[in-house]
């Protein structure tokens, strides 16, 4: 775990060919970009599968409600009432996982609990959104004083990015999961109701 290791940071070395070593190589520099690179590419894969999602449930809907309206008795007399709601509750259901996905996180709440001995990072704007100006320049230099520090906010920074992507891929599992059960579910029922009924 990150909070295990933010004691023994140090040990993070700098770089052989590094002639300055209070900062970072190159090496590790761009192990840090490509890793926040691939974060944010698969960040947007997965708002963009969220936003397929919400888009396609939304359209469903917007097609069982007005024929829920307008044929009111034929579903009743026919037992369709099963199937519609069906897909009505797995519609409602990815719609709100798709959601979930989509809205910002709490940063506030999801990066507290990090290591007593290290401030959350200054690189990061949900830690200093709400200071003043002259707060987060202190705030900057303070973090920038220390290269082990900066270790320390590098690694803070990629844990949380990661953590939220992993939240935001679960959630879409979930979402994909409730669609294609209650998608399955609202055909074996419409086909048995065809059949037997």
């Amino acid at each position: 775990m990150l909070t295990q290791h933010l004691d023994h940071i140090n040990v993070l070395e700098v770089g052989e060919n590094s002639k300055d070593k209070k900062g970072l190589s190159n090496k590790i520099l761009n192990i840090i970009r490509t890793t926040q690179r691939n974060n944010i590419e698969l960040t947007a894969i997965a708002d963009n599968k969220a936003n397929v999602l919400l888009t396609l449930n939304a359209l469903i809907l917007s097609a069982i409600i007005p024929y829920v309206l307008t044929r009111t008795d034929v579903i009743l007399e026919n037992y369709l009432f099963i199937p519609i709601a069906l897909a009505a509750f797995t519609s409602f259901a990815t719609i709100y996982q798709a959601a979930l996905v989509l809205k910002p996180s709490d940063f506030d709440q999801d990066r507290v609990g990090t290591h007593p001995s290290v401030k959350p990072s200054p690189f990061f704007f949900g830690n200093f959104y709400k200071m003043k100006t002259e707060d987060y320049y202190v705030y900057l230099e303070e973090g920038l004083s220390n290269p082990n520090l900066i270790n320390a906010h590098l690694a803070q920074d990629l844990y949380y990015i990661g953590r939220r992507l992993g939240i935001k891929m679960a959630r879409i599992r979930t979402a994909f999961n409730i669609f294609l059960i209650g998608l399955s579910l609202t055909l074996i029922s419409t086909a048995i109701i065809l059949i037997f009924v």
